[in-house]
């Protein structure tokens, strides 16, 4: 036995400490770890790579090439061009390189467009990392919420525990009927089911938050258990929210770059009106069966070079020109459109927030108020209960009366906070449960 208590010890003095997840926490892991934002990194490392490969389609294309051909009849010698009546056993080689020398500027242009896209591409990121700290906030504060449910469940729940002793010695006595008894003990029993119900529900708030951190479901979890004082912050004006949220946030900046790589697309469509120069160059040589020399000399013999330039000059496409540059004008008016449409939706979810923060903040006044004057007569009910002034019936009124503005006052505390902190990340300033 002795050696059993020995190792407990042991292992309650060596086994590693249970992680405390702060906010801060969640929201460094979320970032880093959320399968979405994760794909908007992939989706930047994409765009990278074709900015690159842009710049590398300046370069010119160089291929080598090689035949073997058996030609049997009247025909012409691929090596010599002579007209020749005979079999042919003919090998050739040869390297060929291309160049666009003149495109319009097109791909000066892509070059510039597939920068744009790059550097969109970290707004993208951006607000994607964004979305899942504000899901985080959302489902840490709602943790926090159905926590101090459990608390106040488990208050209720001793309390009642104690009216049942109270009521139970008294039907000893006979002061109080058997009915009596049986609805105080019905609503313990209520009392005690809450608290489980109220646990359950924070465990399933905890098993979202650890789905939006991509946890593995089994691994143990637990968030820093915050009280939250009453927050009676400053709320800042909202057309100052919003003009600081188009500064930081990367919503609006977002069809910023679009209107410009849609604009440089109307530039790029532009140049198939102009010519195409391009410039070849080639290294050949090659074997006939048809002439006596050796394989090696008639390789060394039929070395030739080539250059050339080739101009394409865009005469009548069916006007698929026009077409083009009609659509690509068609796209920037759509893109203004909606950075119109996103900028009523910002200002619409600045607004809501402002106006839940202000109606939470000035419930949370009333609702105090009217919990702790609740609690006060539920107190005050209890003594009476105990020296028998107060029926059951009235107990459980008062109890009843004390819950419901409890829960009041525990959910605009909350929204309160939720509000304000959303405000702050509107105003880009630090998300805190403090």
């Amino acid at each position: 036995m002795k050696q059993y208590l020995i190792m407990a010890l042991f292992v309650s003095i060596f086994a590693p400490a249970q992680k405390i997840w702060t906010l801060q926490d969640c929201l460094d892991y979320a970032v880093e770890n959320n399968i979405t934002v994760k794909k908007t990194v992939l989706d930047k490392t994409t765009a990278q790579l074709n900015y690159q490969q842009q710049k590398n389609n300046k370069l010119p294309t160089i291929y080598g090439s090689s035949s073997v051909g058996l030609t049997n009849g009247s025909s012409i010698d691929p090596i010599t061009s002579s007209f020749v009546n005979q079999n042919i056993l003919s090998n050739s080689f040869g390297i060929s390189a291309n160049a666009v020398l003149y495109q319009g500027n097109k791909l000066n242009l892509q070059i510039e467009q597939n920068k744009m896209i790059a550097d969109q591409s970290e707004l993208y990121q951006k607000q994607a990392e964004n979305n899942i700290v504000l899901n985080v906030l959302n489902a840490y504060l709602q943790a926090l919420y159905y926590y101090e449910g459990i608390e106040i469940a488990k208050t209720t729940a001793n309390s009642s525990a104690q009216e049942l002793k109270f009521t139970q010695t008294k039907y000893k006595n006979g002061a109080i009927s058997k009915l009596e008894l049986a609805d105080v003990e019905t609503q313990d029993a209520q009392n005690q089911y809450t608290v489980v119900s109220s646990q359950n529900l924070y465990d399933q708030q905890v098993l979202k938050l650890k789905q939006l951190l991509e946890l593995d479901p089994g691994v143990n979890f637990q968030i820093e258990k915050v009280n939250l004082n009453d927050l009676m912050d400053e709320i800042p004006d909202k057309q100052q929210v919003y003009t600081l949220a188009t500064e930081n946030l990367p919503d609006l900046k977002i069809y910023d770059f679009q209107n410009e790589i849609l604009t440089k697309s109307l530039e790029i469509t532009k140049t198939g009106y102009l010519p195409t120069l391009s410039a070849t160059a080639g290294l050949n040589t090659g074997f006939t069966s048809t002439q006596d020399y050796s394989y090696f000399n008639q390789v060394k013999n039929n070395f030739n070079k080539s250059v050339g330039l080739s101009l394409n000059i865009p005469i009548f496409s069916k006007k698929q020109n026009d077409t083009n540059v009609q659509l690509a004008k068609i796209n920037i008016e759509q893109n203004n459109l909606d950075k119109i449409s996103a900028g009523k939706t910002l200002y619409s979810n600045i607004e809501t927030a402002w106006q839940n923060a202000v109606a939470n903040q000035a419930q949370q006044k009333s609702s105090k108020v009217a919990r702790d004057n609740a609690k006060l007569a539920y107190d005050l009910a209890n003594k009476k209960f105990e020296f028998g002034g107060l029926t059951t019936t009235e107990l459980a009124v008062s109890r009843n009366t004390y819950l419901t503005n409890e829960q009041t006052y525990l959910q605009s505390k909350y929204m309160a906070v939720l509000y304000t902190q959303l405000l702050n990340f509107y105003q880009g300033k630090t998300l805190t449960t403090n």
